[in-house]
């Protein structure tokens, strides 16, 4: 895991070394617990746009863009947890017990917390199209860290808008837009 928390600091992310803890209760509307916070409102990012479904993330750690970002990377977050959360750096207790309560004095980081963030830097040109009349988009290198993969796992997938923020993340990642939607139901 250093290596990916490193991976994700150089593009501007700081993943946390906690655990999210929801106490809004809004799990109880998908049948889970504080254990697995849930997103309800999302800030601005081409991914979330027009959402407007909950998703859920079991056991997800903070991923928070660094202030002022890093070798010229700013990350932005896309999703965040409701203002009853927090990250619980308690993780020890957490785990014995299952009973936590918010402790700004142990290093607890008062909610929203970000869980997702996204950066972009540009990538080298590649090949010119051969018709020089073809509009050709500038090259991007786009990275998007959540801090949960259990949220796409084969238990979680179906609540809610999991799978829909999965793809819509995935169509951001391939510069493919126009595959950012909410999906009908089967």
């Amino acid at each position: 895991q250093p290596n990916l928390e490193a991976l994700a600091r150089d593009w501007g992310m700081d993943v946390g070394r906690n655990v999210v803890v929801d106490a809004s209760g809004m799990g109880q509307l998908i049948g889970t617990d504080a254990s697995v916070p849930v997103a309800a409102t999302y800030p601005s990012h081409p991914i979330t746009e027009r959402f407007g479904v909950l998703t859920a993330y079991p056991l997800a750690r903070s991923v928070v863009p660094v202030p002022g970002g890093v070798n010229g990377r700013n990350a932005q977050s896309f999703i965040t947890t409701g203002e009853r959360s927090w990250g619980e750096t308690d993780i020890e207790g957490l785990m014995k017990t299952g009973e936590v309560a918010f402790d700004a004095a142990k290093g607890d980081m008062k909610g929203p917390v970000s869980i997702g963030a996204t950066a972009v830097a540009a990538a080298p040109a590649g090949p010119t199209p051969a018709d020089p009349g073809t509009a050709q988009k500038a090259p991007e290198a786009r990275v998007a860290v959540v801090g949960d993969s259990d949220f796409v796992a084969n238990y979680a997938i179906n609540i809610q808008g999991n799978r829909d923020l999965f793809m819509n993340t995935v169509g951001w990642l391939t510069q493919q837009e126009n595959l950012i939607s909410i999906r009908p139901k089967e």
